[in-house]
């Protein structure tokens, strides 16, 4: 079995643990909360606590992490997409700042939106969906302190930085934090590796707001085991529809569910976690034939979707920047986020203030 192969059974394992309700057996049990100890004892020599604190402060332009407790991603990309996307419409011009996971190289790397774009590989898939969608400029290295001195060396009169992820990256100085679950909340609520959470909860207690992502508040609540806060927010992440890889023609989701009706459709994508695309694309009334989950930030083949007989091939727009748009089958679900007016009006607030 080669090494992409491996990290995706061991991916494939961990999730069914952390988010199945899988229970292991006694060695791997044992394995895991040793491991787990380990964790702890790692954070508290390394005086986490301490970094998180000395991290938050006021900054010039504002730096808005938007991030999560969770490995495994809980839909933060779509809210800074959001968050870019409200901000440019209201005159702001915003820049993002990313690790770039599962690119070539570790030198910083700048997006220009005004350029020709790179290849994923060379910057990563969400930085690259990201310049694609919002038309800011995204700085991408896994220092991520590095990424916002390159992003403003280039971009120096911006009105706000957005990290996508970064929560537990203390080098970066922000201003703000954002949280954000989905429905899988704490999963079975142990740190990592023995489960999901990469921090305890009661980092929430120093967040500047929590964001449930299709999940209603009282439920992620309850889910949570903690009382809601007047900084819970809820926001609500919605298929508009589909567009054609090939040549950029959009669809509603109602127009694709009356044109595909009785068609065999397929569904495929690498992000953390696939069935959030696939129960979006269903919930429009579209029934798939086959459905493909692979591992996230998934490396594909450059003749990958040549495999499938199905004539419609659906899939998100993380995983399209990564896929030959010559493929007259593949359609990408575009998705719209609607932030609450609260954390807008915070930001525009934020922005609208001198820090100094």
């Amino acid at each position: 079995m080669n090494r992409p192969d491996r990290k995706a059974r061991l991916e494939t394992a961990l999730l069914k643990i952390w988010y199945g309700g899988y229970k292991p057996g006694w060695p791997t049990h044992t394995i895991l909360n040793i491991l787990e100890h380990v964790y702890k004892g790692l954070r508290l020599l390394s005086r986490q606590n301490a970094k998180t604190l000395s991290s938050k402060r006021n900054t010039n332009p504002p730096v808005l992490v938007v991030g999560n407790l969770i490995a495994g991603g809980a839909g933060k990309t779509p809210i800074v997409m959001a968050v870019c996307q409200h901000l440019s419409a209201v005159g702001k011009k915003v820049g993002i700042v990313s690790r770039g996971y599962g690119r070539k190289g570790n030198r910083a790397v700048l997006i220009d939106p005004g350029k020709p774009l790179p290849q994923a590989s060379e910057v990563g898939d969400e930085p690259l969906f990201l310049c694609a969608e919002t038309h800011c400029p995204v700085a991408v290295c896994t220092d991520r302190a590095k990424a916002l001195d390159t992003l403003l060396s280039a971009f120096p009169d911006l009105d706000l930085v957005v990290s996508d992820d970064g929560l537990q990256h203390h080098r970066l100085v922000r201003q703000l934090e954002w949280v954000v679950f989905d429905e899988r909340a704490k999963g079975n609520g142990r740190l990592l590796p023995a489960g999901p959470l990469r921090e305890p909860l009661s980092r929430l207690n120093t967040v500047d707001a929590v964001l449930a992502s299709n999940i209603g508040i009282e439920q992620l609540s309850a889910a949570l085991h903690i009382p809601s806060q007047n900084n819970w927010h809820a926001a609500c992440v919605l298929l508009q529809g589909f567009r054609h890889l090939q040549t950029g023609q959009f669809m509603s989701a109602n127009q694709a569910t009356a044109a595909w009706k009785d068609t065999p459709l397929l569904a495929f994508t690498g992000i953390a976690n696939p069935d959030k695309l696939f129960k979006a694309i269903q919930a429009t009334g579209i029934e798939l034939q086959e459905k493909r989950g692979l591992p996230d930030h998934y490396n594909y083949p450059i003749d990958f979707c040549a495999q499938f007989d199905q004539p419609i091939l659906i899939t998100s727009g993380k995983d399209a920047v990564k896929l030959n748009a010559s493929n007259p089958k593949v359609w990408v679900a575009e998705i719209n986020v609607e932030l609450p007016p609260a954390l807008t009006q915070a930001l525009e607030d934020c922005i609208g203030s001198t820090i100094d």
